[in-house]
């Protein structure tokens, strides 16, 4: 079987212990029958079929942005199924876990250590972007680290082709999905139109959390998260952390700065602004 190729069914794979869940599915490590191939799978919960009648087409349409992404940066698909009981999606073993993790195992990263690793996830942004797809929940949970350390984009289950922005009846008038810490203000308000900004702020919110440990916002216990994000500005990076180069500060505050509106609709305001501030 070609990678990418769907398959019918789950045969093929020795499912192992569980290593996570989400809201709309369980992820397990896995190996390949035919070639011993280590791989994790992600199998839709099947009582969200039934509960939640959208939850199959949201899974379904990220298994056809895994199928079609292919760029370093972005966590490899080796199969997407439909198998007799569930539907699901053989992807590439990412050994060192989610971004989450190392900074809550190891601390903050430095500049010099968090500055190209963003450099290099914004290509991947922008080849998904060019390629039509809007992720709209890029946060630290969902970049992946490999055994050497390279820094990938994952979970494109909202991904939406932004294109047809407004064009699927998938999100509900007055329902919005994803992480408030990691959205911004545009997001929040005029989530099914999302378009690529809020995935640059969102890369933004996650190289600040990187270097911080902080969300841009404060998000106070028993209020309104999503209220949060209307009614209060991000907090700049250099109250979070006093030695930030003076131009890492200003590239982030400027790109974190959504009072009105995203200001960085493409990648590369925020890609050129990093450059001149790590090498300037």
């Amino acid at each position: 079987m070609d990678i990418g190729t769907p398959v019918d069914e789950l045969s093929e794979w020795s499912i192992g212990a569980e290593l996570g869940r989400g809201g709309m599915g369980v992820v397990h490590a896995a190996t390949r029958l035919d070639s011993g191939t280590t791989a994790v799978i992600k199998l839709m919960r099947p009582e969200l079929a039934e509960a939640q009648p959208t939850a199959a087409a949201l899974f379904r349409r990220e298994m056809a942005a895994s199928v079609a992404l292919r760029h370093p940066q972005i966590v490899r698909t080796l199969a997407v199924g439909d198998s007799a009981s569930t539907q699901f999606i053989a992807m590439e073993l990412c050994e060192r876990g989610s971004l989450a993790e190392v900074l809550s195992n190891d601390g903050p990263l430095s500049a010099d250590q968090a500055v190209p690793m963003f450099l290099a996830l914004l290509d991947g942004l922008e080849y998904a972007h060019d390629m039509g797809f809007v992720h709209r929940d890029i946060k630290p949970q969902n970049i992946l680290l490999t055994a050497d350390g390279t820094a990938k984009i994952a979970d494109f289950g909202l991904a939406k082709a932004f294109e047809v922005a407004g064009w699927s009846g998938l999100t509900r008038t007055g329902t919005t999905m994803g992480t408030p810490a990691f959205m911004p203000r545009e997001q929040v308000l005029n989530y099914k139109y999302a378009k690529p900004g809020v995935d640059v702020w969102a890369m933004a919110a996650t190289l600040y959390y990187a270097l911080t440990g902080r969300t841009p916002r404060d998000f106070l216990p028993g209020k309104d998260p999503w209220l949060t994000v209307c009614a209060t500005r991000p907090v700049s990076v250099a109250d979070r952390r006093t030695d930030m180069p003076a131009g890492l500060v200003r590239v982030l505050d400027h790109a974190l700065d959504d009072s009105g509106g995203v200001p960085h609709a493409a990648v590369d305001d925020l890609r050129a602004g990093l450059l001149r501030a790590w090498h300037g």
